[in-house]
């Protein structure tokens, strides 16, 4: 996908942040709450399947350099990996509100 030059970066640094950002503010209500363990697991494995989600869609949309004779092929893959990886970042999110729901009765 063609975009202005300054929009690849600023995707990526973005992306990074909001991941980061995230990151640290679950580890920082994990060790103030003590949550569930298994809810911290279930939300840890949210981010990184989110994670490699977001890093195959910026693959596709190529913020990345990378130059091979397949181009939309290529990119077809990664948007159909970036997706099945977001539906278990998802469902990985719900399994972690579902067990935090039941902490709390």
């Amino acid at each position: 996908m063609f975009l202005e030059q300054e929009v690849y970066g600023m995707l990526n640094w973005g992306f990074a942040i909001v991941i980061v950002v995230e990151f640290f503010f679950v580890i920082h209500l994990w060790i103030s709450q003590k949550f569930d363990k298994g809810s911290f697991i279930f939300i840890l494995s949210h981010i990184i399947f989110f994670f490699f989600a977001g890093y195959n869609l910026l693959i596709a949309i190529n913020t990345f350099e990378n130059e091979t004779g397949m181009g939309s092929e290529e990119a077809s893959v990664h948007i159909v990996i970036a997706g099945v990886l977001w539906a278990l970042s998802v469902i990985f999110l719900l399994f972690s509100f579902s067990r935090l729901a039941k902490a709390k009765k």
